[in-house]
């Protein structure tokens, strides 16, 4: 049973649920509509106020089992204004003008124009298909060719420029997607407040996010003037940046800035050196005894912080004594701008040694901050494992839904799950039917308790993109009718075994079915076929400690895979299976699996996850390395 699910605080109340569980909360998808503008401000800006009034975070919503007919009107009536918006915004781009996949939808408006609402929004829900990423990779690529002209990438997806290129997560071994994200002004009100809205925050905060960028993409007029430079970098920075506005060309201005509200210095987030971003995150926190929250992209890279709080206690401890930034690799361009936040500290500094390290007692956490209310990161799925061994039981646990860098997802406080609140135009399939554009489903036509995938058309571009994200429709939101939903895995993660598809769904649920405290305490896993003995079966890479029955843990595994599948048991009564191995990791294992892949991409660091199913043979192999024991 997962943490979410076995939290005592989330009573039903009749057709709804009052969201109270400390494991997960709204969140929702937004690349908004409206005008444009290519020219965000470029100084120290600060993020501006929320200049709509939010009601307190701690303030439970309800989410009905089903739409009453207002909802419904409002729902429809919202989601067809969007789609109008963004079709009519984007159908003279060059991707909409150009790209193969739209010539059917090309073809029908060239007949019936785009003036009458209900003929473009049946036009487009007719004739546009799904689309995948090869479809979008030769325009986008574009940016990549030497020189980057401005005839070839201005209005490519969406009017103007973009803001800044923002790469896919890297959890596969494929090379991260590239795509193009725009600067929009929304033109609907925003009913929840962001998780960067400070209005509920009653003390500093710590955003362990990357800002930097891999390179600049200089766009030239046809006379060589470099019009626009375009950041590079990972999706969860690149977004931060956009809301912020803080344009590369104003980097500098900001280095020695410590934006109101926050503990680290702006500089500390442009440290591309994994290990060292985390240090100098950690050691700024250390001394900022009031600590609010933590905002970061994953779970599993608050337990990278603490282990490396844990590995340098007493450097951190000596730097926090006599206010100085340790020597670490790839700061040397930060530090001075480091330096001038980081005073000598001697009392904190005695107070911290008298607590002692992460590892050496219960509750580190609150002692260290015991004014700090909530951890915001992707902690369900199979992130959800690390939050026993955070061992905070005062801390809220607020989790974002996957990210995706086709469509922003912008997280929203306190709730115990997320909805689609969003200016993309979000779509769904039923992921027990076929893959087509037919099979499409509006927010309107879902059903509580089934399994959808999510399809989005944003504002950064005419198409419709299948996330591969699968969800389960929890009920409907009582303000607005947005769907209420549960993050239960990904479509495309899968193993094939001779006689049957587990997906990562099913796998994740499987270990969740041995994670105690007398068997195992997952921490981090990650899965492969493991066909060193034939046949092949499901093998499990588990970081995490043993209990007294850890015996039974591949019994009890298999045991949960049937409950899934009964095919399962059949291939094993026929000698045609045998049970999946369980191979323990040494402590650590993940987070150098994060730091490798990220140094190897060179995409800064929180952006890395441990996928649920491992696809590279080289990683496989290092991980086999990491081995100390097998069940």
């Amino acid at each position: 049973m997962s943490p979410s699910e076995a939290n005592p605080k989330l009573p039903d109340h009749g057709g709804c649920r009052l969201p109270l569980s400390a494991a997960a909360t709204l969140s929702r998808l937004r690349v908004g509509t409206g005008a444009q503008s290519n020219s965000p401000k470029g100084g120290g800006e600060q993020i501006p106020p929320a200049t709509t009034p939010f009601p307190p975070m701690s303030r439970p919503d309800l989410a009905c089992s089903s739409l009453s007919p207002n909802l419904r009107t409002l729902l429809t009536e919202k989601t067809d204004r969007l789609l109008l918006r963004i079709v009519r915004a984007n159908f003279n781009t060059q991707y909409a003008s150009q790209a193969p996949s739209l010539a059917a939808f090309r073809e029908t408006v060239a007949a019936h124009g785009t003036e009458v609402d209900d003929a473009l929004l049946q036009d487009f829900r007719s004739h546009v298909a799904l689309m995948d990423y090869e479809s979008y990779k030769p325009f986008v690529a574009r940016f990549n060719e030497q020189p980057c002209k401005e005839s070839e990438v201005k209005n490519l997806f969406a009017p103007g420029l973009p803001f800044a290129l923002a790469l896919s997560s890297s959890t596969s071994g494929n090379a991260p997607k590239m795509f193009a994200k725009y600067y929009h002004i929304a033109k609907e009100a925003p009913s929840r407040p962001s998780v960067y809205d400070r209005s509920d925050v009653k003390g500093p905060e710590d955003r362990v996010i990357y800002y930097g960028y891999m390179e600049l993409k200089e766009v030239q007029r046809e006379s060589g003037e470099v019009v626009q430079r375009i950041p590079l970098g990972i999706s969860s920075g690149t977004m931060l940046r956009m809301a912020s506005e803080w344009s590369v060309d104003g980097d500098e201005s900001r280095m020695s800035v410590l934006m109101p509200g926050q503990a680290a210095p702006w500089a500390a987030s442009l440290i591309t050196h994994h290990r060292s971003f985390l240090i100098i995150h950690a050691l700024f926190c250390l001394v900022s005894r009031d600590l609010d929250r933590l905002i970061m992209t994953f779970a599993p890279v608050f337990m990278d912080l603490l282990r490396h709080v844990d590995d340098e206690w007493d450097m951190m401890l000596t730097c926090i004594k006599d206010g100085t930034i340790p020597d670490l690799d790839g700061i040397d361009y930060v530090r001075a701008h480091l330096q001038v936040h980081l005073h000598a500290n001697p009392g904190r500094a005695t107070e911290l040694r008298e607590i002692g390290s992460p590892f050496s007692c219960a509750g580190w956490v609150a002692r260290v901050w015991p004014k700090m209310r909530m951890l915001v990161a992707v902690s369900s799925g199979p992130y959800a494992f690390v939050l026993p061994k955070v061992d905070a039981n005062h801390l809220y646990f607020c989790s974002e839904i996957p990210s995706s860098s086709s469509g922003e997802i912008r997280p929203w406080a306190n709730y115990r799950y997320p909805r689609s609140w969003t200016e993309d135009v979000v779509e769904f399939l039923d992921a027990a039917v076929e893959e087509t554009h037919q099979n499409i489903l509006q927010p309107w036509d879902l059903e509580a308790g089934k399994h959808y995938q999510v399809v989005l058309t944003t504002r950064d571009g005419l198409w419709r993109y299948p996330l591969g994200d699968i969800i389960e429709i929890v009920g409907f939101d009582l303000n607005g009718g947005s769907p209420v939903f549960k993050y239960t895995g990904r479509k495309s993660s899968s193993i094939r075994l001779w006689h049957a598809l587990i997906s990562d769904s099913d796998l994740v649920a499987a270990v969740q079915a041995i994670s105690s405290e007398d068997i195992i305490q997952v921490h981090e896993f990650t899965v492969v076929v493991d066909d060193r003995e034939l046949p092949a079966t499901v093998g499990y890479f588990v970081e995490g400690s043993l209990g007294s029955k850890s015996h039974i843990a591949r019994q009890k595994l298999f045991d949960a895979l049937v409950a899934t599948n009964i095919s399962h048991q059949f291939a094993l009564d026929n000698a045609c299976a045998h049970l999946p191995t369980i191979r323990i990791v040494k402590p650590g294992t993940f987070m150098a699996y994060r730091l490798r892949k990220g140094e190897k991409l060179n995409i800064g660091a929180g952006q890395t996850k441990v996928p649920v199913v491992l696809p590279e043979s080289t990683s496989k192999e290092w991980i086999e390395e990491k081995v100390v024991q097998e069940l």
